[in-house]
């Protein structure tokens, strides 16, 4: 088709479609995004003159929240568990961070040695999800941690492979200790179930149960 031909409507249909095929709502809502770049895009280079059509399109509804947060006593036992065995030391180190700091994974992933500040005991995370620096705060467990895998070189990541290669996943060795666990046992819901992303919803829900104000969160989490 043109792009003068495609109409709200036509994509609606097109939505509609994506769907019975049980395509997930994100995954329905970021084809529909990549199209609305697209005629952006057209129009500021002076390749289409006219609405975009995804402006009269609903987006999906997004029910993807995690609920599930970990016990102290969950909490310990897995991390006991990563920490009993040796080949786990990137994913428990990884969990630490995520658990006691609240990072992401892809913000651990990028963390290199110059981002860590053992004078003052804090963590910079530079260009994380929403485009914004922010501070994390180490705690005993963390710092120790941190000490050891300090690279030489402050430009080296913090977390490399068994070839020195930067990690980019977090290994399924995670989840396979907590089905050993049986976190997870009988449970249908996603959002309910125990994933490596549940750690910085709990230091999140910590937070909460310990009193810190919805400001403080938002900002150790860095959401805007």
């Amino acid at each position: 088709k043109r792009l003068n031909a495609i109409t709200s409507f036509t994509l609606e249909k097109f939505k509609t479609d994506l769907m019975k095929k049980n395509l997930a709502p994100a995954s329905v809502k970021n084809i529909l995004a990549a199209i609305r770049q697209l005629y952006n895009k057209a129009i500021l280079w002076g390749m289409y003159d006219g609405p975009n059509p995804v402006k009269g399109v609903k987006m999906p509804t997004l029910q993807n929240e995690r609920q599930r947060f970990l016990f102290f006593e969950e909490a310990a036992l897995l991390m006991e568990t990563l920490k009993a065995n040796r080949r786990h030391k990137n994913v428990h180190d990884m969990a630490l961070l995520a658990l006691h700091c609240g990072l992401r994974a892809s913000e651990i992933f990028h963390l290199k040695g110059r981002d860590l500040d053992f004078n003052h005991g804090f963590i910079t995370i530079a260009n994380p999800k929403n485009k914004t620096t922010r501070h994390a705060y180490m705690t005993e467990a963390v710092r120790e941690m941190l000490k050891e895998r300090k690279p030489d070189n402050p430009d080296d990541p913090v977390f490399r492979d068994s070839k020195g290669n930067p990690l980019k996943d977090v290994s399924n060795a995670f989840q396979r200790v907590v089905d050993r666990l049986k976190f997870n046992e009988g449970v249908k819901d996603a959002q309910h179930k125990v994933v490596f992303h549940t750690l910085r919803h709990t230091f999140a829900s910590w937070l909460a149960l310990q009193g810190e104000s919805l400001l403080t969160i938002k900002e150790m989490m860095g959401h805007k």
